[in-house]
């Protein structure tokens, strides 16, 4: 089985990135209701609730394309369409009207607020979270540090001090981009 691998710094970035690349995957953790029980559990989202989860698959499917489309042309300083703009609005406002704010506090942190709901670890609450993430980030970004590896099409927000981030991960694509390159320029 293969590790999950996080790399966008949101979740909802994470969720565009359960195909391991684009246009054609060779890995979706979204392909089976086990895989993404597998994925959920590595995001801290556990899904207790098995029973729905095959039938919740194509949604998710289709939430995880809206969430590329509207992230991917913002990593490339373009506006998103509309349609799946509003497609993630309708997916918070759901989750929204279903939920209610409880108020949280850990040790040392100040009183905050969180969106939950009283059934967690469902499929249907994941995709509110997703939702609610990808709402999180078109509203206080930062949108002008979001990136889209060049190898895989994978996206993710630069959290790098100096805002140069160019792979997914330095691990597999970084790597593979530097040695392609440097295999080019001694064969020349």
């Amino acid at each position: 089985m293969m590790d999950v691998e996080l790399v966008g710094n949101a979740l909802c970035l994470d969720f565009a990135n359960t195909v391991n690349a684009r246009p054609v995957a060779r890995r979706d953790w979204l392909a089976s209701a086990e895989e993404a029980e597998t994925w959920a559990r590595a995001v801290g989202h556990p899904i207790e609730e098995t029973a729905g989860l095959a039938a919740a698959l194509p949604a998710a499917r289709e939430l995880r394309e809206v969430v590329f489309r509207v992230f991917q042309p913002l990593a490339h300083g373009e506006r998103p369409p509309r349609a799946d703009l509003d497609a993630i609005a309708a997916t918070h406002a759901d989750g929204v009207a279903h939920g209610r704010l409880d108020d949280r506090r850990g040790e040392g942190e100040d009183l905050h607020y969180r969106l939950t709901w009283d059934t967690p670890g469902t499929a249907r609450i994941l995709l509110w979270e997703v939702a609610a993430s990808a709402m999180e980030l078109l509203g206080h970004g930062p949108l002008g540090r979001l990136g889209e590896c060049p190898s895989c099409c994978w996206l993710f927000l630069d959290t790098s001090k100096n805002n140069r981030r160019r792979w997914c991960s330095m691990t597999t694509c970084g790597s593979r981009d530097k040695s392609r390159r440097y295999y080019a320029t001694r064969s020349s």
